[in-house]
């Protein structure tokens, strides 16, 4: 703690004012214990910037753990077939539940999350009631439901223009492996003074910089008697082979 303020103040940071919202966080209790956990520090200069700048609060939202879908056989002791059938569980519960769902998915989150930061204002000022608690609460399950949604769709979407467009031999896949490796190269290298832009020169740069690296082989002074210390050797040979597929499923 002493070191973030010595940072605070070496660095002239101040806070914003948050508006709307005494607190940040609350423990969801009847009588809940609130505190102000969140805070936003800025410099001079980012202020100057940014003159119209205004800190709101938004509506807190529930934890993303989706507990009941995440579940499975406790016998299966395969890791990677826990995986599989956690993974096919929560998917299929996600299509089950969404398949519940009409409407606007982004109207429905606007709208529950305004109704949450009314609440969660109130909160500030006075205990809420029971039934206020039970709407609370009833909204932040149902906005992370429609936000699993509204991610499914996105996905969904997503599967489907690539289907439609083809990502073999098509003018699509070519201009995302074009971009990928757009991204991937390498214009220029700085090397000291001079700037290397040819493909030979930046070949050479990186060959001696990895070479600097690694350094020259070099004889050693000792040796250890590996006989005097009666380790018997290994032969990993074998560690060579290609595995096959008898071997994959024999060592589940």
């Amino acid at each position: 703690m002493g070191k973030f303020r010595r940072f605070v103040d070496s660095n002239g940071l101040k806070e914003l004012f948050l508006h709307g919202r005494a607190f940040t966080w609350s423990n969801e209790r009847e009588n809940p214990t609130l505190t102000k956990i969140d805070r936003v520090f800025v410099s001079v200069d980012w202020e100057l910037d940014h003159p119209d700048g205004l800190l709101q609060a938004l509506s807190t939202a529930i934890s993303d753990h989706l507990v009941e879908a995440w579940t499975c056989d406790p016998n299966i002791s395969d890791p990677f077939l826990r995986l599989d059938v956690l993974l096919r569980k929560t998917a299929h519960d996600l299509t089950a539940w969404g398949l519940r769902k009409i409407g606007n998915v982004k109207l429905q989150i606007a709208m529950a999350n305004w109704i949450i930061l009314q609440l969660d204002r109130a909160m500030d000022h006075r205990t809420l009631s029971a039934e206020e608690r039970w709407l609370r609460n009833t909204l932040k399950l149902t906005s992370l439901g429609l936000a699993s949604l509204e991610r499914t769709i996105a996905r969904q979407r997503s599967r489907i223009r690539w289907l439609g467009e083809g990502d073999a031999n098509t003018k699509l896949f070519h201009l995302v492996a074009n971009g990928r490796k757009l991204r991937n190269f390498i214009p220029a290298l700085q090397l000291e003074d001079s700037v290397i832009t040819d493909q030979n020169g930046k070949e050479e740069a990186f060959y001696n910089a990895y070479k600097e690296l690694l350094g020259t082989y070099q004889a050693r002074e000792h040796t250890i008697d590996l006989d005097f210390l009666g380790i018997t050797p290994l032969d990993l040979q074998e560690l060579d082979a290609i595995y096959t597929e008898e071997e994959v499923y024999s060592n589940p």
